[in-house]
């Protein structure tokens, strides 16, 4: 005997609600977010029919243009197949999607995980007061012997442990910041709103590694494993203000880079 799962349909207005047209935001970033929310958390189960890319533009009062990139982001992940004459539906998926990182604009992890609708949390592993070695004094235009704080930071979103910052601040900066900063907020906002400074661009260095033994215990995983070292050096318009080696797990994180051909 064949057993057929009953079709679910979702209300465009249900699937709209909540989404705010004026937060500065895109929708379709909202969309996706909101979507991905429900899919992951079950309310919108396996099999569940999406409305159709009209319904949807006219609940929102958007493009068609705009719904199809949102559906298209969340068809790319893996969460819904769009057939033709058939809709959209929801698909079954526990293979975890990567995270793709675009290095062709200034990002944050905070920001990051906002943008995909995800509850960010860092752990405060380690903040020491240190003094500027020849090597850090160079990194952030100190003089050897300044006042430097060390911040050790595991870096999680929707529970998931994704990277292990250490970051290193001219103290004179980082003293203003508090726990809610470290472990909510993003540290760039902070410094900027505290100290009224601009934060104007980073340069980062990326390779290949494998996970030390601690590295690896710390983020859940087996010594070994393939991960990303990254290095920043983040300024502001009065110079450099952090310096930041990371390691971001290889089995989550893809790194991508628009190329425009220069004529």
């Amino acid at each position: 005997m064949s057993w057929q799962v009953p079709s679910v349909t979702i209300d465009a207005h249900a699937l709209t609600a909540g989404l705010q047209p004026g937060s500065g935001q895109p929708l379709h970033q909202q969309l996706e977010a909101r979507l991905r929310r429900l899919i992951h958390s079950g309310q919108v189960p396996p099999g569940a029919l999406i409305p159709g890319e009209l319904s949807l533009a006219t609940a929102l009062r958007v493009s068609r243009h705009t719904i199809r990139h949102a559906l298209g982001v969340l068809a790319s992940e893996g969460l819904l197949r769009r057939e033709r004459g058939r809709g959209t539906r929801v698909v079954a998926n526990t293979t975890p999607r990567m995270i793709e990182r675009s290095l062709s604009h200034f990002y944050a992890f905070v920001w990051e995980a906002r943008e995909r609708g995800a509850e960010q949390r860092s752990f405060v592993l380690e903040r020491t007061s240190i003094v500027a070695d020849a090597v850090l004094a160079e990194r952030l235009a100190l003089v050897r012997g300044a006042a430097i704080e060390r911040i050790v930071r595991l870096r999680t979103a929707d529970g998931e442990r994704l990277v292990l910052e250490t970051a290193y601040l001219p103290r004179e900066l980082s003293v203003v910041l508090n726990a809610h900063d470290l472990e909510r907020d993003a540290i760039y906002d902070a410094l900027e709103r505290r100290h009224g400074l601009r934060i104007t661009r980073a340069r980062e260095s990326i390779r290949p590694v494998l996970l030390s033994r601690a590295a690896a215990r710390v983020l859940g995983l087996k010594a070994g494993v393939p991960a990303f070292s990254v290095e920043r050096t983040t300024w502001s318009e009065r110079g450099p203000i952090e310096w930041q080696e990371s390691l971001v797990r290889g089995d989550r994180y893809l790194y991508s880079v628009d190329l425009p051909r220069v004529p």
